[in-house]
Parts: C-alpha cells; sequence; structure tokens
C-alpha cells in the first residue's frame, strides 16, 4: 500500500494546484485615451466696444484782434468775465487813425479841385484829353484811399465775434498791439458750445458712424455716466501718434464743465458683423495672431493652425481655420498631440 501512495502522490498534488476554469481572472487592458471636453464653434454678432480717453473742449473759439495796430487805449473786461457777440473789449487810440482818415478826406477834396481846373482847361483846349483822364483817376484813387482809412477806423475797436467766456487776456492797457494780434482768448460756453473730442486708431475710427451711442465718463465727477452721440467724423490724422479724432455731443451734459476735462468714452458701433468664436481656453501655443486648436475628428485630437482677432467675455474671435459647428477641445487641450486619441466627457 506504501508504495501505490508514493506512486499517486504526483498527481495528486497536481490536481491540487489545478484551478477550475472560471476561477481564472484576465488582466484588465490599459486605456490610453486621454479624457476631455469640447465645445462648439459659436457664430455670434460681433458688436465690440470701443474705449477711447475723451477730452471735453469748447465748440465756439476766438482770438478777437486789431486790424490795424496801435497803442491800446482802454480794455474792458477781464480774465473770467462773460461776454455776449458784439460787445466792446478794447479800443485803441485813435489820435493816428483820425489824422490818417482826415489825411484821406483832404486828398479826395484836392483831388476833386485838380480834376475841376483840368476839366476847364480842357473846355478852353489848353489840356489835354489825356491830362483830363488822368486827373479823374486821380479823384477815384483818393475815394478809395478814403474808403480803406475809414474801414481801419471802424476796425481800431475789438469787438467779440461770439458769445462766451474770457480765459485768457493776452494785452492790456497802454501796449503796443501789431495788426491780427489776439488780445484776448475766448470760448463758447452755452449748452451747445461743449463737445468731446477722442482719439481712436483707424480700424475703430473705420467702425465709428455719425450718430453712434457713447457712453462718458468724467475723473471730475466720479461714478456718474453721461450718455453722448457722435457728431462728427476728422479726415485727418491728430498728431504723430496715427489717431483720427471723433467728436460727439452730450445728451445730457454735467451742470459745470470746462475746456480740459478728461474722462473716457465708450462707443457703441452701429455696424456690426457676424464672426466665429471660441472660448478661449480652447488656445494652445498661439504667437500674436496665429495659435493652434484641437479638433475632435472621430475620437482623434487633429491640430488646426488658426487666425485669431480680439477677446470679448472670455471669448475670442476666429478669423479664419475654423467653421461654426466644429466640436473643439477646450479642457485638456493643452496636453494633447496630433493624433491623440481621446475621450469627450462633456
Amino acid at each position: 500500500m506504501k508504495n501505490i501512495y508514493y506512486l499517486l502522490l504526483p498527481f495528486l498534488f497536481l490536481a491540487a494546484c489545478k484551478k477550475a476554469p472560471e476561477e481564472i481572472v484576465e488582466k484588465p487592458k490599459f486605456d490610453d485615451r486621454i479624457t476631455v471636453k469640447t465645445t462648439i464653434v459659436e457664430q455670434l454678432n460681433n458688436v465690440q466696444t470701443i474705449n477711447a480717453i475723451a477730452i471735453v473742449s469748447s465748440e465756439s473759439e476766438a482770438k478777437p484782434a486789431f486790424k490795424t495796430g496801435g497803442v491800446i487805449q482802454k480794455t474792458f473786461v477781464k480774465e473770467g468775465d462773460f461776454v455776449k457777440k458784439g460787445q466792446l473789449l478794447a479800443r485803441l487810440h485813435m489820435q493816428e487813425i483820425d489824422a490818417t482818415v482826415g489825411q484821406a478826406q483832404q486828398g479826395v477834396i484836392k483831388a476833386e479841385r485838380d480834376l475841376a481846373r483840368v476839366q476847364n482847361l480842357y473846355a478852353d483846349s489848353v489840356a489835354t484829353l489825356e491830362q483830363m483822364q488822368n486827373a479823374g483817376t486821380a479823384v477815384e484813387f483818393a475815394k478809395k484811399n478814403l474808403e480803406i482809412a475809414t474801414f481801419n477806423r471802424q476796425y481800431s475797436e475789438v469787438r467779440s465775434p461770439i458769445s462766451g467766456k474770457v480765459v485768457k487776456q493776452i494785452l492790456h492797457d497802454g501796449e503796443i498791439t501789431g495788426p491780427g494780434t489776439p488780445v484776448y482768448a475766448i470760448i463758447g460756453v452755452g449748452q451747445a458750445d461743449w463737445k468731446i473730442m477722442a482719439g481712436l486708431v483707424d480700424k475703430e475710427w473705420a467702425k465709428v458712424k455719425i450718430g453712434d451711442k457713447a457712453v462718458v465718463t468724467l475723473d471730475a465727477y466720479p461714478g456718474k455716466q453721461y450718455m453722448a452721440e457722435v457728431t462728427d467724423k476728422s479726415v485727418i490724422g491728430g498728431d504723430a501718434s496715427g489717431r483720427i479724432d471723433v467728436e460727439l455731443k452730450f445728451k445730457e451734459q454735467p451742470a459745470g464743465l470746462a475746456a480740459g476735462l478728461i474722462g473716457k468714452v465708450s462707443i457703441e458701433p452701429s455696424v456690426s458683423t457676424n464672426g466665429n468664436f471660441l472660448p478661449i481656453e480652447a488656445m494652445t501655443r498661439s504667437n500674436g495672431r496665429k495659435a493652434i486648436v484641437f479638433k475632435n475628428d472621430n475620437g482623434k485630437a487633429s491640430a488646426m493652425p488658426v487666425t485669431i482677432g480680439d477677446i470679448k467675455n472670455g471669448l475670442i474671435e476666429i478669423h479664419s481655420g475654423l467653421n461654426a459647428g466644429d466640436e473643439i477641445i477646450t479642457i485638456g487641450a493643452m496636453y494633447l498631440e496630433d493624433g491623440d486619441s481621446i475621450i469627450v466627457k462633456n
């Protein structure tokens, strides 16, 4: 019996080690797909607010001056005074000007006397026709000189060409002035005189139309907003910065304004276009206006080069490279390479 036991022992050991088929556990396969989230390219109405620095100025400005030179006899207003259109502001000493008018008057009298004498001589056949014609021309010259002197006398006083406020008195009593030298600087301060100037870059300037609505905030009145409207567009650049001015008018302006007040203006262009937009987190490897996004191509990440535009409210405009409705990877895009397998879990 012992010999039989030793013969069966190997078979018993093999039977004990052998597992039943249902107890075998298969090793799980490794899933190398990258989990991502996606979004759809949306076509939206692209209305972008234009923001710029605003400067308040007066539409009516004047620098009245004498037409002729001379000594200022009297100035009648000072800085800070309000003036009305046509109000007398200053006057020259009139002695020299009156003498010029008197000289011109005497010149006319003499020329007319000479003409009468030549006419009598011509009637007696002593003077020639040419001499009589020359005397007549001299009378006309003298009359024109009198007109000039009289006109200059009229403008030997300065009157305000506009209603407004004197912001600068340039010349004073007793000073000598030349023709065209300003005596005062005056700006209009009426309800219709104030305007807002804003400098825009060329692309912004092209989007703005006359009549577009705007919101103005002024540093002098923090926390307050004032409605305005675009009333004019400049056709020439204002300075070396390349910016072009647009002019706006207040709808309801502050009670107190001064030329030179600084603020900000936000213009809503009336002209808008449709554009394709994506969340900014979909952008990878951007360089200026170029970037890479990944498109879901039947479970594969497909790298797509795109041209991008402006950012608005967390969305970036796609100028080229994608179409509305394309499924683009957002979360997880920064870890992808072209051709990677993906699994979408939105």
